[in-house]
């Protein structure tokens, strides 16, 4: 019979087709609407066509020439590796490491002729078919076998197509053909990536388990087709010679290139599929199992995406089930189980996927967005909640070690072991950073691509507004997203902008009209609502907006989700210690009183207390260790600290109106300050702080050993520039910053306190402006500022002290001494905190002094009732707590004058100030040492920090440093507590308990003397001027004026007095209207009356 033409063949081989009933039946039942008759040719042949692969079409042009499918699917698909779209130009992100298809062995050879019979041997080893004679362990076709005697076919090509769809029709009938071969697929798929193999595998060694889906809801049909896609790869492997070129190449590129061409029809529901088939829901596709699984062999997803994607709706109808079925086995993942792994790496296989010419295209990311829930409508009022659970991705970021969000995670994990709880705690921390890899993997592949990017965009910027609540103080944790969640969300973001350079970065964005960002409710730096308002209408009027690029929409996402995510979960830790704490004094105190009130009506109720204690304990001790493994993570944290480094640049260069990155700014700035900065919320600058303290407490490693300097100039600028941020309390935050650095409060902390005080501004502005804060700050504005200001004035005083230590410190703290009323301003303030703080501090002692006496004679104390014990129990624990805090922050003022004394005296004795000093001085002295001392006696002392042996030697070295004619007078102008007896009483207690030196206690008692005789010249004088005309006296203090100045209103006062009523109170004492030293007019001519009639009454004493 003469050869055939291959157009005759591909007719016959159509006709041959079209005769299958089975087939004809299943197109009518898949295709109603355009019925196909068995005996009709013309649409069967449309049909078939339509399920032969593109590619195939064009080999029946030139039987002769070798079929290039491999080399053509590389062109066409990868999974990474190549430049992506055109817009990555403008996204400044960091490139995730990808995953390489291994490549195949090829070798080439000399001697690598195939025969026909060799290749139809290969043909059925993959197909596992027979077409000339049954064979043991092959599907034999007849069919084929008959078309293929009939038209001494030869082609491989046709007889794979042949061989393929006669299979595929057995299925369809209900047949099957695999019943009676036994099929090894083991070693068919050992081609395939596994578990053991991935690059991520899951730390936590607990089973997987796929709960919706199985294996037996795939059609046997794509079972086949897979098998049959691993077999080229074992046939790759045992023939690397010959399967490396032409014609096996060929064959079995033809082979992988139908398998998945049939595939793809099967996962569509068109050929394959047995009638009686089981429908299954959207999210039960076939291929989900195998994925989720990771049974698919290597390289055919990537295969199955590349012939597809450019069919849109072929596209979605294939993986859009794929999709909804990792969504739907991600909502019932479980970290516990483990369960949660391989969805993630199933999506980031998937959106790695790349396609077309130049491997610029993600098919799989454009179909993410287009996903009906990738952005759902919210239905409730919890909506930062809901879109955790309703959108595509939500549940992917979802992934949580806290035990709020898992209840069942304690009881899995914690054995009570400390060693064993760390390890569990390193292992989860591990986890997590494997898991927010992927993530961010994910999401910057669908930023990636230019037409994904806005959508996700969108997405990220609704998740922040839906969760914005978060950061305020009273939140319904119910309705909003939990903190694994949105760190999950904020690592991701982190990840993304990590490589963003600053200078891209457009400052003006959150007042853009397209901003994603929203801050209209936020307090300002500086600005009121109505300056913002009418600053906001200049900028639209004067500044041309541009759009809004990518390096800026992330970067300010991502620190608005530091706000959102960070803080609030910072803050909820440190309430859960609160509550730890709380509770364990609750229990401590119940147990200790339970002689008390173990025979007393209460006792039931505190059994019942306590027991409850204990279990509250018990859970907030397990819900601790898996918050530490959530939150006190150093990789977390670090990437952190890097950001907000670059968030004190963005806002250095605002206030000093440079690039990012110069170098240190000229202070002092100008007091105009630029309005694009005090318009943005106080948080961008709070928010820094916060985590510093935090991090500070919790993981002191990160700040120390990552500490930029340009964040260190930063918080010094701050501090430097009062003028430039209206909220007192955001200054004392950075500077609460500088005191938690100082080695003697974070003992780990001495270099990074060398580093800060070793900065230019320590060294010459720093010393300054804490004094000039330590004065502005005893008015804060707040209803609480008069308590406030001595926590601030304390972290300032130890901040002062560290530096005093230093020469270089030491020498700028004496010239701002010499440098005009602001230090006097800072010494008064620092006399009225110490002289307040010791007076509350030995009044307490005196309290509990008498508490524990009376507890100590049994038969008094037993003469109280129940409720007086009570009563008397509860004050004592006010006083300790009381006499504990402020003899803190007055141990630190005492020292201040203690060592600012010993190099600087000018200022302290000054009119305005010397007396007022010695009066505080002679009164502290008469409690320590004066007849009432035993009253300052308590049981273990330091408990509370009181050390009176230590208090006294300060005190005297404050006298011996100011030892001169000045003060001696001023000691003796204290009448009501100077007197000789006094400080005799001072001195023996001093030799006694060998505090001072001899000769340091002689100076003392030499001083003494001299103030008693000036005090014994005072009396006389005192007597001579009793008669002094009411002109010449103070209205205030009623004593001889001697150099009187004249008030706005009208008044004559002595300017010491009025001097030292305007360190406190910067008003006229008398009308309460604004008053300054420089509107105070001297009186001379009355002066010089004074001075005249002082001369005149001490000669009429003489005579």
């Amino acid at each position: 019979m003469s050869e055939l033409s291959q157009e005759e063949v591909r007719r016959r081989r159509m006709a041959r087709l079209a005769g299958l009933d089975s087939f004809s039946s299943t197109v009518n039942s898949n295709h109603n609407n355009d019925p196909v008759s068995p005996n009709t040719p013309g649409p069967s042949k449309t049909f078939t066509e339509q399920i032969i692969s593109p590619l195939k079409q064009q080999q029946f042009q030139n039987p002769g020439v070798p079929m290039e499918i491999e080399e053509s699917n590389n062109k066409q698909c990868s999974s990474s590796g190549v430049d992506i779209d055109s817009g990555i130009e403008n996204m400044e992100v960091e490139e995730p490491d990808r995953k390489e298809l291994k490549p195949r062995s090829r070798t080439t050879s000399s001697s690598t002729e195939v025969t026909t019979e060799q290749i139809h041997a290969v043909i059925s080893r993959v197909l596992r078919i027979s077409w000339k004679e049954p064979a043991e362990g092959c599907i034999f076709l007849p069919q084929t076998a008959t078309y293929a005697l009939s038209t001494k076919l030869v082609d491989a090509t046709e007889i794979i197509n042949q061989a393929l769809m006669e299979v595929l029709c057995m299925f369809m009938r209900d047949e099957d053909p695999l019943k009676e071969i036994n099929i090894d697929t083991s070693s068919d798929r050992e081609d395939s990536p596994n578990s053991q193999t991935s690059p991520l595998q899951s730390p936590v060694t607990t089973f997987c388990r796929c709960d919706i889906c199985c294996k037996s809801s795939q059609p046997k049909s794509l079972i086949y087709l897979l098998d049959c896609y691993s077999r080229v790869a074992i046939e790759e492997r045992n023939h690397p010679k010959k399967s490396s070129t032409p014609p096996l190449s060929d064959v079995l590129a033809v082979l992988r290139a139908q398998c998945v061409q049939y595939s793809s029809l099967v996962l569509q529901g068109l050929v394959g599929i047995s009638q009686s088939s089981t429908t299954y829901p959207l999210s039960m596709t076939p291929l989900l199992y195998p994925v989720l699984s990771q049974s698919l062999p290597r390289g055919y997803l990537h295969e199955l995406v590349a012939r597809t994607h450019t069919n849109a709706a072929v596209c979605n109808k294939i993986f859009t089930p794929l999709l909804q079925g990792l969504y739907l086995s991600m909502q019932q993942a479980s970290l516990i189980r483990n369960t949660h792994r391989r969805p993630i790496e199933a999506l980031e296989e998937l959106i790695e996927i790349c396609c077309g010419p130049s491997s610029n295209v993600r098919p799989i990311c454009r179909l993410i967005v287009h996903q009906i829930q990738f952005l759902p409508d919210i239905m409730t009022s919890a909506a930062g909640k809901e879109i955790t659970t309703t959108s595509l991705l939500g549940p992917f970021l979802s992934v949580s070690v806290f035990a709020e969000d898992q209840l069942d995670m304690a009881e899995t994990f914690l054995s009570g072991n400390l060693f064993v709880n760390k390890s569990i705690t390193l292992t989860l921390q591990q986890e997590l950073e494997s898991i927010r890899t992927s993530l961010h993997k994910i999401f910057h592949a669908i930023l990636a691509s230019s037409n994904c990017r806005e959508a996700m965009l969108t997405y990220l910027a609704t998740l922040l507004r839906y969760n914005e609540k978060r950061a305020q103080i009273q939140t319904e944790e119910f309705s909003l997203a939990g903190d694994g969640f949105m760190l999950n969300l904020l690592s991701v973001l982190q990840k993304l902008s990590v490589k963003i350079k600053l200078d891209t970065v457009d400052p003006l964005y959150p007042f853009h009209p397209a901003s994603f960002i929203e801050i209209k409710n936020d307090t300002r730096l500086k600005l009121t609502c109505q300056e913002v308002t009418d600053w906001l209408k200049h900028l639209e009027r004067t500044h041309k907006w541009v759009e809004p690029k990518f390096p800026t929409q992330c970067w300010f996402l991502t620190l608005h989700c530091h706000h959102i995510a960070l803080l609030p979960a910072l803050q909820k830790y440190q309430r859960k210690l609160r509550t730890l704490r709380d509770v364990q004094k609750m229990l401590d105190d119940l147990q200790a009183t339970e002689p008390q009130w173990k025979d007393s009506p209460f006792a039931s109720r505190n059994k019942e207390l306590i027991e409850r204690c204990k279990e509250q304990l018990k859970h907030l001790g397990k819900s601790k260790v898996y918050t530490d493994a959530g939150l006190i993570d150093p990789v977390l944290l670090r990437r952190c600290l890097h950001f907000y480094i670059s968030v004190a640049e963005i806002l250095l260069s605002l206030l000093t109106q440079t690039s990012p990155g110069n170098p240190i700014p000229e202070l002092p700035l100008p007091q105009e300050v630029p309005q694009k900065f005090t318009a943005l919320p106080e948080w961008y600058v709070e928010d820094i702080a916060e985590f510093i303290l935090f991090t500070l407490q919790f993981c002191p490693g990160v700040i120390i050993n990552n500490m930029d300097n340009s964040l260190i100039t930063w918080l010094l600028v701050v501090v430097c520039t009062p003028h430039c941020i209206r909220n007192p309390y955001l200054i004392a935050k950075i500077i609460e910053v500088i005191f938690v650095i100082n080695p003697n409060v974070q003992g780990r902390t001495e270099s990074l306190h060398d580093q800060v005080m070793a900065h230019p501004i320590s060294k010459t502005l720093l010393a300054s402006y804490l004094m000039k804060f330590y004065t502005d700050v005893e008015t804060t504005g707040s209803s609480s500022e008069f308590y406030d200001k001595f926590s601030i004035r304390y972290h300032i005083s130890l901040i002062l002290k560290s530096m005093w230590d230093s020469p270089v410190h030491r020498k700028s703290i004496i010239d701002e001494s010499n440098n005009g009323n602001q230090f006097v301003k800072f010494i008064n303030m620092l006399m009225n905190d110490t002289t307040f703080l010791l007076d509350e501090s030995l009044e307490s002692l005196k309290r509990i002094h008498e508490i524990q006496e009376l507890m100590s004679d049994l038969k008094a104390w037993s003469a109280l009732s129940r409720e007086q014990q009570h009563s008397r129990m509860k004050q004592l624990a006010a006083d300790e707590r009381q006499a504990r805090s402020y003899l803190t922050l007055a141990k630190e003022t005492v020292a201040m004058f203690q060592y600012l004394t010993d190099d600087i005296t000018e200022p302290f004795l000054r009119p305005e100030l010397v007396g007022r000093l010695c009066a505080m001085l002679n009164f502290n002295l008469q409690q320590l040492c004066g007849p009432k001392c035993k009253n300052l006696k308590v049981r273990i002392p330091q408990k509370y920090g009181w050390e009176p042996r230590a208090l006294l030697s300060q005190l005297v070295d404050i006298y011996l440093h100011l030892d001169c004619e000045i003060f001696a007078a001023a000691l003796a102008a204290d009448e009501r507590s100077f007197c000789m007896e006094l400080f005799i009483d001072a001195a023996n207690k001093l030799e006694r308990s060998v505090i001072k030196s001899i000769i340091e206690i002689e100076r003392f008692v030499a001083l003494a003397e001299r103030a008693a005789d000036i005090a014994r010249d005072n009396r006389a004088r005192d007597a001579d001027y009793g008669d002094a005309p009411e002109e010449f006296r103070d209205p205030l203090m009623d004593t001889l004026m001697e150099e009187p100045v004249k008030l706005p209103s009208g008044i004559v006062m002595d300017k010491a007095v009025i001097i030292r009523h305007l360190l406190n109170s910067a008003t006229d004492p008398f009308s309460r209207q604004p008053l300054s030293e420089d509107m105070l007019t001297p009186m001379p001519d009355l002066e010089k009356r004074i001075s005249m009639w002082k001369q005149q009454k001490k000669k009429s004493t003489k005579i």
